[in-house]
């Protein structure tokens, strides 16, 4: 084949590639930006691109998802209002169909079939613009509205992201506004403009997109029989021309010279005057405001030379199409004006690509192609922009919460009538699951409600037999009604378990793979079938006996009922074996169990403690509550991991200082009970009789390490709680030290490492540095002068041999016994003599006669 044949055969494969490349080019508006960034993003390939064989009915509306959600400020008024002209009426033309005509004072033209009595739009309130409603006080474009929504996905795309409210910033609506009388309150406006969406533009939308699809549709048929037609006759030319190689034409040799260029120009260069015309109907708007007439120069070649980069697939039929990059989508203008695309590598006849064979073409140079640019496509996901924390919408969370009804108040125990005590007492005895099950659940229920006056509610001193019955089934289910045979334990060496060591242990324990199939104490036993748990019984029991506690009406009578008392604290013991293993002492309860159980009666111990009497005619009853009841309470204090200065216990809980935090609840609730039960004479003369040197040395000093050291420490103290969290721990002190005996007093004294002195003589100092705080921290130094006092004095407090005044009492300074012995010896501030000279010329203490006599006691010097 020669020179020209040659040059014939690269011009229509030049010609099919612009064409292709025209195919795939979106089209250029007047603004010179690409219609896609006009939804905010780019458009995805798929039921959105257009095919060739568009209608001059379609035409108009497919070129409106090219200039609906942002319109650039240099395009011309005329051509938007034109184009949202043809939006209302094509959106007129689709409601009408429908039966529901727009009104003409929106759409801009007359609607013969409008009833503006009986029409569904006649409360919708319009603008004065055309094809713009009012809602909310603001103007909402029809044109815009729909094309922010369809760039999103559709109607339903919105609402199932809850989409809806994040569209109206676009028109400068608010959240909410009122409703129309006679309805008061608001109304959500994301939810008022969804439903116009819905009733007025989502039939359009659906139009629109069964048009696209039908369009596509024709699309690929077209373009799968021009593929099949092009490729017979590359294959008819490769066996008709000699020249032909592999269905190509061969390379023809070069005729330039050295004298002169080259006749043959890159291909590049060339215009594009091969292309067939474009076949279009005549008239009809394209995309981006061009015509059908206006003519096409070629100028798509540039993407060719950049050479952007494209995938192959192959369709059901075994064809190598294109697949399309997605950064730049193909528009109806290119499609309608340009014939179907064909593959990259196919190659035309002359007939088919509309070359005339008589007219003259350049001869083409031989040599490679020039190598194509390539460039990055980022894609860009669509994604609402919601306010979250781990995950979960807070604006979703707090219009739930806002339209939550207020949670109902503690319901009135007279609500449920006339509750027979009798029924409940023989449910308890009969033992039987269903009616154990009814009992503790109604129990559960009434222990929960309040009587008319406050501090009222279900009495128990009117249910004597009931509450017996009650701790019967304690008993049995804790213990299988074995009775309490352990006498004095003032003896017993074991080492107090403390809190954290217990839960330690369960968290330990449940760590373990397959914790919950081992079997261990207090864990269902199968054989009991459909029945209770017994440890599930005695919760529920203690539960129901702490809410009881709190009301006034049952104070004295649990305060006094020795029994309850016993088996409460016998339900806290803590057995350790021989290995140092920890178990409960009731085989019904696990770990787990025991720490809720303690829990329980140290709160029961709040209420009723002010009036318990340890002191009662069974001394073996008085050994057991007291020494159960101290290691109760120095199991919540002990702990040298918690045992520190309120600072360091904060930062320790991970709760930030600049907060509101508060002591543990749990160690103030333990410092509480011991101040109330260390008050009577009776009960401490019982404590100094039973329980051994080592707890109450062990408790002391963990007491003195809570004390507070640094002077953030004393800043908390300016908060009400952590005084009085202090005020509790300075008093457990006090009667400490009260109750040990002269040679405990003398070792507490003596040990350096504590360093007693150093911090209680800090703690009083600070206490009244400030004058406008004296008053206010005034108990808290005078009982820590006291707590120094009694130790100076290493005297046994229960010993009236000595003088005739009375035992010491709570609170009673040693000038108030009318001792007027001489005392000898260098007080215990003795080597602080001149800061406490200056301590004792405040005004506060001058004025206190016993506090002003125990301070200057302590600051004696021997001469």
């Amino acid at each position: 084949m020669d020179a020209t044949q040659a040059a014939k055969q690269m011009a229509a494969l030049s010609a099919v590639s612009q064409a292709r490349i025209a195919n795939t080019r979106p089209v250029t508006l007047p603004s010179g930006t690409n219609s896609a960034p006009l939804f905010g993003a780019t458009v995805p390939p798929g039921p959105h691109t257009i095919s060739s064989s568009s209608s001059s009915s379609s035409s108009a509306i497919d070129s409106i998802p090219q200039t609906i959600s942002r319109l650039p400020t240099s395009m011309n008024n005329n051509t938007f209002a034109q184009r949202r002209q043809n939006f209302l009426h094509q959106l007129a033309s689709v409601m009408a169909s429908a039966g529901t005509p727009l009104p003409p004072a929106l759409i801009g033209a007359p609607s013969p079939n409008f009833d503006p009595s009986s029409s569904k739009w006649k409360n919708i309130e319009l603008s004065s613009e055309v094809g713009t409603i009012r809602l909310a006080g603001r103007d909402v474009g029809l044109l815009q509205l729909w094309g922010i929504v369809f760039q999103s996905g559709g109607g339903h795309a919105v609402a199932a992201n809850n989409g809806w409210a994040a569209i109206l910033p676009q028109f400068g609506l608010p959240e909410e506004m009122p409703q129309r009388p006679p309805n008061v309150g608001s109304i959500p406006v994301a939810q008022i403009l969804a439903s116009i969406y819905m009733t007025m533009l989502y039939p359009f939308e659906q139009h629109y997109k069964n048009n696209l699809q039908d369009q596509q549709k024709r699309a690929r048929q077209a373009t799968t029989q021009a593929s099949a037609d092009f490729l017979g006759s590359v294959r008819l030319s490769s066996h008709t021309n000699p020249g032909m190689q592999n269905g190509l034409p061969a390379q023809p040799t070069s005729t330039s010279t050295t004298n002169g260029p080259s006749s043959f120009q890159p291909i590049s260069t060339q215009k594009s005057e091969f292309l067939p015309p474009p076949t279009t109907t005549p008239g009809v708007t394209l995309a981006g405001g061009l015509s059908n007439d206006t003519p096409y120069d070629g100028s798509n070649s540039d993407l060719e030379a950049q050479g952007i980069k494209r995938k192959i697939d192959y369709d059901g039929e075994g064809k190598r199409t294109r697949q399309r990059t997605g950064s730049e989508p193909p528009s109806e203008n290119a499609i309608s004006a340009i014939s179907p695309a064909v593959d990259r590598n196919s190659s035309t006849s002359a007939t088919t690509t509309g070359v005339n064979p008589q007219t003259p073409v350049m001869q083409i140079p031989p040599g490679s192609r020039q190598q194509p640019f390539r460039r990055r496509i980022e894609y860009v996901p669509l994604a609402r922009e919601v306010d979250t924390y781990g995950g979960r919408d807070l604006n979703v969370l707090e219009n739930e919460a806002a339209t939550t009804a207020q949670r109902r108040p503690i319901r009135d125990v007279t609500e449920w009538g006339t509750v027979d005590i009798e029924a409940l007492t023989m449910s308890v005895r009969s033992r039987l699951a269903s009616e154990l099950s009814y009992a503790l659940t109604t129990l559960t229920v009434l222990s929960t409600m309040r009587g008319p006056t406050p501090g009222s509610g279900f009495p128990l001193p009117q249910a004597p037999d009931l509450f017996d019955e009650i701790l019967d089934l304690l008993e049995e289910r804790a213990f299988d009604g074995s009775e309490d045979l352990a006498e004095d334990l003032s003896s017993s060496n074991s080492k107090t378990a403390t809190q954290r060591e217990l839960l330690n242990l369960v968290h330990e324990s449940e760590s373990q793979p397959f914790a919950v199939l081992q079997p261990k104490q207090g864990s269902r036993d199968p054989s009991l079938g459909l029945l209770q748990r017994p440890g599930d019984i005695i919760l529920a029991i203690t539960n129901v006996i702490r809410n009881l506690s709190t009301l006034n009406d049952n104070f004295d009578f649990l305060s006094r009922h020795t029994r309850f008392i016993d088996l409460m604290l016998r339900l806290c013991i803590v057995i350790r074996s021989e290995t140092s293993a920890i178990s409960p002492a009731s085989p019904a309860l696990s770990l787990g169990d025991l720490i809720r159980v303690r829990r329980d009666v140290l709160y029961i111990l709040v209420s009723i403690s002010p009036n318990i009497q340890l002191s009662t005619s069974s001394p073996r009853i008085n050994s057991r509550m007291v020494f159960r009841s101290f290691d109760l309470i120095s199991s919540y204090l002990i702990d040298p991991i918690d045992a520190i200065s309120p600072m360091s216990l904060i930062n320790l809980t991970g709760i930030p200082p600049n907060g509101s935090p508060k002591p543990p609840a749990l160690v103030d609730a333990a410092l509480e009970v011991f101040s109330h039960l260390s008050q009577l004479d009776s009960n401490r003369h019982v404590y100094a009789k039973h329980i051994p040197d080592s707890s109450i040395i062990c408790l002391f000093e963990a007491l003195v390490h809570r004390l507070p050291v640094v002077d953030a420490d004393f800043q908390l103290m300016l908060r009400e709680t952590w005084l009085s969290y202090m005020e509790k721990l300075v008093i457990v002190l006090y009667s400490l030290a009260f109750l040990a005996p002269p040679h405990l007093k003398g070792k507490i004294k003596e040990n350096r490492s504590l360093g007693l002195k150093t911090i209680m003589w800090r703690f009083v100092q600070k206490t009244l540095a400030n004058p406008e705080s004296r008053g206010f921290y005034s108990m808290c130094s005078r009982r820590a002068v006291e707590v120094m006092k009694i130790l100076d004095d290493g005297e046994d407090c229960f010993d009236t041999s000595k003088s005739a005044a009375p035992t010491m009492s709570f609170g009673m300074g040693y000038g108030e016994m009318a001792d007027s012995t001489s005392e000898k010896g260098t007080g215990l501030l003795g080597g602080h003599r001149d800061v406490t000279w200056d301590v004792l010329m405040l005004h506060e203490v001058a004025k206190d006669e016993v506090f002003f006599g125990e301070l200057e006691s302590l600051s004696r010097v021997e001469c």
